[in-house]
């Protein structure tokens, strides 16, 4: 497909990704396996049966940059009914209560539905030593991770200390802020972030920390998802309240100076940061269990229970905070919203971008 003039180069790329029809799967075609990384495009079938499943439709370190657990840390804020952090409060617009909590476990299996049971998809080392997971949210990304692999240290970072209490041996958290000037003693073999998408305000500073702290050869890996709710059949051209508040949500994180659009810039800027051996691949994840394929079913019905939670935890703070939105119109939007996004005839999907690169063993070799 040629560039069209004055095309975005990434959105060209994203285009060409998900150029397949979605509704068109082979419920046979290993779609999402490790036995097939470049299944990014493999589209599926709406399933004739109408499935409305009723779980779908009802929906450590003293330094000044990584803090102890102190009663400060801990004197959460509240707003519209929702939990929110207190370390560098207002940084973040996202609760950090339980319910927010069950969202961010819910994302991590979806991701790994995606990825076939996998954490991540880079070539790291056979026996990693040390690994940061940044916004580590509730711990969990770290906790596998540090299972399957008792060679490696792992450390997970976030602005809440909402992390279990027990833990694999070798895996630790900290109240940390990534945005801040870094200050681990030890460089790391992997570097691992997911969903910090309108959570970053400087993303070549971010990948330039990065980049400082990797071992030669290191690898990082970012995974995120693209807001945009696009459909194969043109069904998304129906889900106006949705794209609405999806309009209005990047709008108004970009004003607050954290773009939830960001992750389609990614691969580019990891490249500038230095990075080698740059690779990106985007594939589509359903929203809802309106697809045929079984597999693809199971995660669209989870990500349509996520994607309503996803709703109702960005909404307030952004809405109101950043937007000046009152209450009422607020429960309106997201009522709205969620009649679209349970409507088994509207055959939505999000792009989800998946972005790793090396380091290269010198300067010389960048």
């Amino acid at each position: 497909m040629a560039q069209e003039p004055g095309q975005d180069p990434p959105m060209v790329e994203l285009r060409q990704a998900l150029a397949e029809d979605l509704l068109q799967a082979d419920v046979s075609n290993p779609f999402y396996t490790n036995a097939d990384r470049s299944s990014v495009n493999t589209p599926l079938f709406q399933d004739d049966l109408g499935d409305t499943d009723s779980s779908y439709s009802n929906f450590i370190s003293s330094t000044s940059e990584q803090t102890s657990l102190t009663s400060s840390i801990l004197n959460y804020k509240y707003e519209n009914g929702r939990r929110y952090h207190a370390f560098r409060e207002g940084t973040y617009l996202v609760p950090n209560d339980e319910e927010e909590q069950d969202r961010m476990d819910l994302v991590h299996h979806l991701y790994c539905m995606a990825l076939g049971g996998e954490l991540y998809l880079a070539p790291i080392s056979e026996n990693p030593q040390w690994v940061l997971d940044l916004g580590t949210g509730t711990g969990i990304w770290a906790i596998d991770f540090a299972d399957q692999f008792p060679s490696a240290e792992v450390i997970g970072t976030d602005l809440s200390p909402i992390q279990p209490a027990w833990t694999p041996t070798n895996c630790a958290f900290e109240v940390d802020d990534y945005e801040s000037e870094w200050s681990y003693h030890k460089k790391f073999d992997f570097i691992h972030a997911r969903e910090l998408e309108g959570c970053i305000s400087n993303d070549d500073e971010l990948f330039r920390q990065a980049y400082k702290h990797l071992i030669p050869n290191g690898h990082i890996e970012i995974q995120a998802t693209y807001p945009q709710f696009l459909s194969d059949d043109d069904t998304a051209k129906r889900a106006e309240n949705a794209q609405f508040w999806l309009k209005t949500l990047i709008d108004g994180l970009a004003r607050f100076g954290k773009p939830l659009d960001n992750a389609i810039q990614w691969k580019s800027k990891l490249e500038d940061a230095g990075f080698k051996n740059v690779r990106q691949e985007i594939r589509k994840i359903p929203v809802g269990a309106w697809p045929k394929d079984p597999r693809l079913k199971e995660i669209g019905r989870f990500q349509g229970i996520q994607q309503m939670k996803a709703v109702e935890s960005y909404t307030p703070a952004v809405f109101d905070r950043v937007l000046g939105w009152s209450s009422e119109e607020i429960q309106i939007l997201v009522a709205k919203v969620r009649k679209e996004l349970t409507d088994p005839s509207i055959h939505l999907y999000i792009p989800v971008y998946f972005v790793w690169g090396q380091k290269p063993r010198s300067d010389d070799d960048a």
